[in-house]
Order: structure tokens, then C-alpha cells, then sequence
């Protein structure tokens, strides 16, 4: 009896945790961002959101927000002070274009996921671009997937013009492990 109790029990936790799970899904109608995705369950990618994309990703249960900009690149409104008026847990973590594209900048990423696990995140750049390179150099020197995923991963989360410099740390990366 205990056995069968307790495999009902792990039942009901695993379909509880999909049913959480499938309520991560967000809304991404409305927002202004480009390349605006939800690639990774609890991960939401994009480029520059505006005030009004704050607010709605707030409303709709985003708590995180990890801006891969660097402080020179844009001014049009204080992006730091409007999200923690708005209540996120907003953290820079600055990507200097193709040389920013690093295993360690990766490793960086990861972590600060690993902090946010099972919350709403959003991940974002000016188009998403540097969002997908970092994500693929995750998949590929972290998470251990195959060049080509690890690819799928980075253009799932907006990777465009700096799959070149990707590419070559993913190379870089995988023949260390060889």
C-alpha cells in the first residue's frame, strides 16, 4: 500500500510541476521588442525593450531581467531605474559585441540563470543577437550539446550576425574536450 501511495504521489508531483511549467508560457503580443521568443521554458529573449515592454512583461509574470548592453550603448530612458521601479531583479551583464562572445562571458550567463531557476527571465541585447550567441556557447561548452544544437539553441534565441565569432569559440571549446 505504501508503494502505491507513494507512486501516486510522485504522479501528482510530476503533472503538478508540468502543469506549472506549461504557466511559464507568456503573451509575447504587443511587445515592441524585435525578435521577441520564449525558446528556453522559463527564459524570454529579445532586443531593446521599451517602458511600455517593462511593464507588460511585468504584468505578465516576468520577474528577472539580465541586460546584455553595455552602459554606452543606449540612453534613451534610464532602462535600470524604470525596471526596479517596476519590482524586477535587474542585473547588467555587459557584451562588447563579437569579443564579448566568450566561454567565460557564457559561464557568467549560466550561473545567473541558475540563480533565477523556475522564475521568469527575460534576456536581452539591442536585437537579440548577442543573447543568441551566448546561449549557443551555454548549450555547447556548459550544457555539452553538439555544435550544430548548440546553433539551433543560439538562432532559437535571436543568434544572427555573430554566428561567425560563435561558432568559432564553440570549435575552440569543443577541441579542448578532444
Amino acid at each position: 500500500m505504501k508503494k502505491i501511495m507513494l507512486k501516486l504521489a510522485l504522479v501528482a508531483i510530476t503533472f503538478t510541476t508540468l502543469i506549472v511549467r506549461a504557466e511559464n508560457k507568456i503573451d509575447l503580443s504587443g511587445l515592441e521588442l524585435v525578435n521577441a521568443a520564449q525558446p528556453f521554458g522559463d527564459i524570454v529573449t529579445g532586443g531593446q525593450p521599451t517602458v511600455g515592454d517593462l511593464k507588460l512583461l511585468k504584468a505578465r509574470g516576468v520577474i528577472n531581467i539580465i541586460n546584455l548592453r553595455t552602459p554606452d550603448e543606449f540612453d534613451d530612458y534610464d532602462e535600470a531605474g524604470q525596471a526596479k521601479a517596476l519590482g524586477f531583479n535587474y542585473i547588467e551583464l555587459p557584451i562588447a559585441g563579437a569579443r564579448g562572445v566568450t566561454s567565460e562571458n557564457a559561464v557568467k550567463l549560466d550561473k545567473l540563470l541558475a540563480g533565477f531557476s523556475d522564475e521568469l527571465t527575460f534576456v536581452h541585447c539591442a536585437s537579440s543577437n548577442r543573447v543568441g550567441a551566448l546561449f549557443a556557447l551555454r548549450a555547447g561548452l556548459i550544457q555539452g550539446k553538439s555544435i550544430e544544437e548548440s546553433l539551433k539553441q543560439g538562432d532559437a534565441a535571436g543568434l544572427g550576425s555573430l554566428r561567425g565569432a560563435t561558432l568559432k569559440q564553440l570549435k575552440k571549446g569543443q577541441s579542448k574536450t578532444d
